[in-house]
């Protein structure tokens, strides 16, 4: 190899070298297992179906007002750190948004003034870009910025807690939020599991069990989205499933990250609610493609 060639060569793997050991020593992390759930209150929950032969419940409140249409909901996975290259990421991300009018955004990836974002706050461009409400659950900080999940929706953000997930690595969580919308009020959640494929299913297992007593515990109507990480075949996804916290909304949508040609996006519902459409939408310039699910309230079932 000419020394012309060899010198670019060595210089890219110098750099991703640097970045490996940044991540390992700023980023990187062992939590413990345990999952920091408070109890379950069984009087929230008042209404019961069976699904998979199994019964399972879910809140009822009389005062959840009839629906005009449904509620839009959309998980978007929005690869906040493409803005280092992209000067105009976040643009784009928020006309995708923007095209499909959701009433509720879970986002996932999202910097917060690190170096990745070329110091900008994404949120906040994305509020303003779409005139929304939002909210950042941070996953964890790096030299004076943070990255984690947010929330976006046109109703009202009435309280939110971030949960800590148990974690190899990258620091992972779970955003809980409470929103008033349509004279409703639900319980939302998002989370970004970890990553690695394989190697790390066990991990996603535990924080999907994490996932599970949180989601567990909520006093509303509720709705779980995030980046599972994993496809639908997964035994982590299966187990979580087996648990019957909640319905996944649209079985055969198709892949959400194009280049794996798999679905990890994932938008479950708690079974007062009824789905009554699911989607992949191919657009916006992240590797992942949006998922949307339409739910209606039937609350006679």
């Amino acid at each position: 190899m000419e020394k012309s060639t060899r010198r670019p060569i060595l210089g890219i793997l110098s750099i991703l070298l640097l970045v490996f050991v940044y991540r390992v020593f700023a980023v990187y992390t062992v939590r413990s297992g345990e999952c920091d759930a408070k109890p379950v209150d069984p009087n929230l929950r008042i209404a019961t179906r069976t699904e998979n032969g199994q019964p399972v419940t879910y809140p009822v409140r009389i005062n959840f007002p009839p629906q005009q249409r449904p509620l839009v909901v959309m998980t978007y996975n929005i690869a906040g750190h493409d803005e280092l290259i992209d000067g105009e990421h976040i643009q784009r991300i928020a006309a995708a948004i923007n095209q499909i009018k959701p009433d509720i955004v879970g986002l996932e990836e999202v910097h917060r003034k690190t170096w990745q974002s070329r110091y900008r706050d994404q949120l906040a461009e994305l509020e303003a870009l779409t005139h929304m409400n939002g909210y950042f659950g941070p996953s964890y900080t790096e030299v004076g910025g943070r990255f984690g999940n947010a929330i976006l929706t046109r109703g009202k953000l009435v309280s939110e807690v971030v949960h800590p997930l148990p974690t190899v690595g990258e620091p992972r969580s779970l955003s809980e939020s409470v929103i008033e919308i349509d004279g409703a009020t639900i319980n939302f959640y998002v989370t970004h599991l970890s990553t690695w494929g394989s190697l790390n299913s066990k991990i996603r297992g535990q924080q999907l069990e994490c996932v599970a007593k949180h989601v567990r515990t909520s006093r509303y109507p509720y709705i779980l989205v995030g980046d599972f990480n994993a496809g639908q075949d997964a035994g982590e996804v299966h187990r979580f499933r087996a648990m019957n916290v909640a319905q996944l909304c649209g079985e055969d949508i198709g892949p959400t990250h194009p280049t794996m040609n798999r679905r990890i996006d994932y938008i479950f519902a708690d079974y007062g609610w009824e789905v009554r459409a699911a989607r992949v939408v191919n657009i916006g310039p992240s590797d992942h493609w949006p998922a949307i699910a339409e739910l209606m309230w039937e609350r006679s079932k």
